[in-house]
């Protein structure tokens, strides 16, 4: 019984150049012939021996194995009954299978193996004909679309279910355990997210696989700690993709500002490129992650390459959209030029004039300008596209709190701080590692600046104190800690020793504190973790002949 759609001489010969791409092929062809094909032999290609030379890891990766043996399913449930039926005995040679292959059941087989040159997947040998009739409803009960690929690594029935939904420990072991294999890096990531569940159980995180595939398309996750974060500081958000993370992945960041002014991560998505709905599919992660910030986030603000921008006031309906403001500048002036401006010093200034314009009769009085010295076909792209909107990134619309936020500094900052390790071809599971780290307390002290703090605090203490003060600030940058919250307050354990403090983090019960009620360096590594402000007159309550008397 032939195929309608191939038959024997147009099957045969055929080539793939992945296992993949063979296993769409043959769910395709099997859904149009329903008939049921199950794999009687196969031999891997990663513990291939005969070949001279191994294969390439990519080729290993792309095509799995190098001689596969598929057979009718009516075959295999014909010899799997004479085997249970028989005495046990030593397992049967290739030949001796094919005897009884040969000898038992329905002779329908297709052979797929490897070509010479080892680049590709090639059908050898294929027999159509069934000595049987073929039933469409013994079909739809035992065709699984996918199920070739369960046999490189996790069976798609579990992918899809787990698919878009929060994971804890039990589901990730669920997964780890149902895994047949190291390939696509399944197991790796699948390893890393076990060992943060179980290090932060408080941490939310999702996969998202490619419908029917064992392909991780997206990850989103954050910790405790930033979503401790977001419920403290979710007046002013930023939502930006950071460009060249990664060759496969793209790396997008929702950060908030926290009471030192910095930008501190809310939460990490990667996801694959080319992913449509990215903006929606964070936003709402987040919200389901922090669902008391919904109505408190006040200012979302965008990179300008952001786009279905209209999900802003679906999921948070009091935020103002805004998107970055030195981005915009940024296109304008390389349009700009390639619209034909000239060289002349007067345009960079005369975009800056527009964007930071304090009111909106000097918006209007910039834009005049702007007419005046700058190509029709510019400003014909302006009014198109950047003038109906102004509200979204000329600073008199700026949300009142975000004014003295630096947006475009902050989402620098991040890039720069997650660029500091740059490794293109990180693999998912290794780029969920390196962003974990940059979340510990070694990592976010490096940019301590603490020269505006040191000052702050000598403009209000006695001198002796405030070299205190200013010493153990310094110790931050140099310390290696550890912190973690705990019904008391929060512990902070240095390799050496462990300090507890209390929920206000105002008191430690280091000799440094106890000795002069001043502020150590275990509560600002603290502070500085948890985003309290790290000049805090609460800071000095238990000391107040360290203020000058003139503050008093």
């Amino acid at each position: 019984m032939l195929s309608p759609v191939m038959d024997e001489k147009e099957l045969q010969g055929k080539e793939f150049f992945s296992w993949e791409e063979f296993s769409l092929f043959f769910d395709n062809w099997r859904e149009q012939t329903k008939s049921l094909f199950c794999i009687s032999q196969s031999k891997s290609l990663s513990k291939c021996k005969w070949a001279s030379e191994p294969p390439r890891p990519e080729v290993v990766h792309a095509l799995k194995y190098w001689h596969v043996v598929f057979i009718c399913k009516e075959m295999r449930s014909s010899i799997t009954k004479k085997k249970e039926q028989s005495v046990p005995k030593v397992q049967n040679s290739e030949e001796e299978e094919e005897e009884e292959r040969e000898s038992t059941g329905c002779p329908a087989r297709i052979i797929l193996m490897m070509n010479k040159e080892m680049d590709r997947l090639v059908i050898t040998e294929c027999q159509l004909n069934h000595n049987h009739p073929l039933c469409p409803i013994e079909f739809a009960y035992y065709f699984s679309r996918g199920h070739l690929m369960d046999n490189c690594c996790l069976p798609v029935g579990i992918t899809n279910k787990m698919s878009k939904q929060f994971l804890g420990v039990q589901e990730i072991q669920y997964m780890l355990k149902n895994c047949k294999s190291w390939d696509n890096g399944i197991q790796d990531t699948l390893n890393v997210l076990n060992n943060l569940c179980i290090r932060d159980p408080g941490a939310k995180m999702k996969l998202v696989f490619v419908e029917n595939k064992v392909i991780i398309q997206t990850f989103f996750f954050l910790t405790s700690m930033m979503r401790s974060l977001c419920q403290r500081f979710p007046l002013v958000l930023f939502f930006d993709r950071v460009k060249g993370f990664n060759e496969e992945f793209d790396l997008y960041t929702i950060l908030c500002v926290d009471a030192n002014s910095r930008g501190r991560e809310c939460s990490f998505c990667l996801t694959k490129k080319g992913t449509p709905n990215v903006l929606r599919f964070t936003l709402a992660s987040l919200l389901q992650s922090v669902p008391d910030i919904k109505f408190k986030v006040r200012c979302l603000t965008v990179g300008v390459d952001i786009g279905e921008l209209e999900v802003v006031n679906e999921l948070l309906p009091y935020a103002r959209l805004h998107i970055c403001r030195t981005q915009v500048l940024e296109i304008l002036f390389s349009k700009a030029h390639e619209m034909g401006a000239s060289e002349d010093e007067k345009v960079w200034p005369a975009l800056c004039k527009t964007a930071k314009a304090g009111s909106f009769v000097a918006y209007r009085q910039a834009v005049k300008e702007m007419d005046s010295l700058l190509p029709q076909e510019f400003m014909k792209y302006y009014r198109e596209h950047w003038h109906p909107r102004p509200e979204r990134w000329v600073e008199f619309w700026n949300f009142e709190p975000a004014r003295g936020i630096d947006g475009s500094e902050l989402m620098k900052q991040h890039k720069q701080k997650v660029m500091v390790g740059f490794n293109p071809s990180r693999t998912l599971a290794q780029c969920i590692l390196y962003l974990m780290v940059i979340q510990t307390p070694k990592e976010e002290v490096r940019d301590l600046d603490e020269d505006e703090v040191v000052t702050r605090y000598h403009s209000i203490c006695n001198p002796d104190s405030a070299s205190l003060i200013e010493e153990e600030l310094s110790f931050v940058k140099h310390g290696a800690y550890d912190i973690k919250k705990t019904a008391e307050g929060f512990v902070l354990n240095d390799r050496v020793s462990e300090f507890h403090m209390d929920h206000s983090l105002t008191t430690c019960n280091c000799s440094i504190y106890t000795s002069s009620l001043l502020p150590c360096r275990h509560l600002f590594a603290t502070r500085l973790h948890t985003g309290e402000p790290l000049f805090d007159i609460s800071l000095l309550q238990s000391n107040k002949n360290a203020l000058m008397t003139v503050s008093l």
